[in-house]
């Protein structure tokens, strides 16, 4: 159920959709720069919007997909997991967001779960 949530958030919000779509045209252009000249920007923005428009090469439209699915996953990853923080912080599961990090991220959060708080 939250998966579904958190696929239609990814999907359907304009702020969201927005965010990735920037996101996603800068990893490709960092990435795809490592080892070829730069991407149009413009071009590959409009790929992405249409596969069947913007002035990109074969190898560019493999690229571009492959790094535009990996950019979606990360989005989908990203609104579960706050999803999920949220639950808990309205269960009571956690207390703050430093403690959600400290179960989910242990080596990057510095704070134990409080179990005696999940009621």
């Amino acid at each position: 159920m939250m998966q579904q949530i958190a696929n239609f958030i990814v999907d359907h919000d304009p702020m969201t959709v927005l965010r990735r779509t920037a996101d996603t045209v800068r990893y490709i252009q960092i990435e795809w720069s490592k080892t070829h000249e730069p991407i149009d920007g413009d071009a590959l923005r409009l790929f992405l919007c249409d596969e069947y428009r913007g002035d990109l090469t074969e190898e560019q439209k493999v690229f571009a997909r492959r790094c535009r699915n990996e950019m979606r996953s990360v989005y989908e990853e990203m609104c579960l997991r706050s999803l999920q923080c949220a639950i808990m912080l309205e269960r009571g599961m956690v207390l703050d967001m430093k403690t959600y990090r400290g179960i989910f991220f242990p080596q990057g959060g510095d704070a134990p779960w409080l179990c005696d708080k999940a009621g």
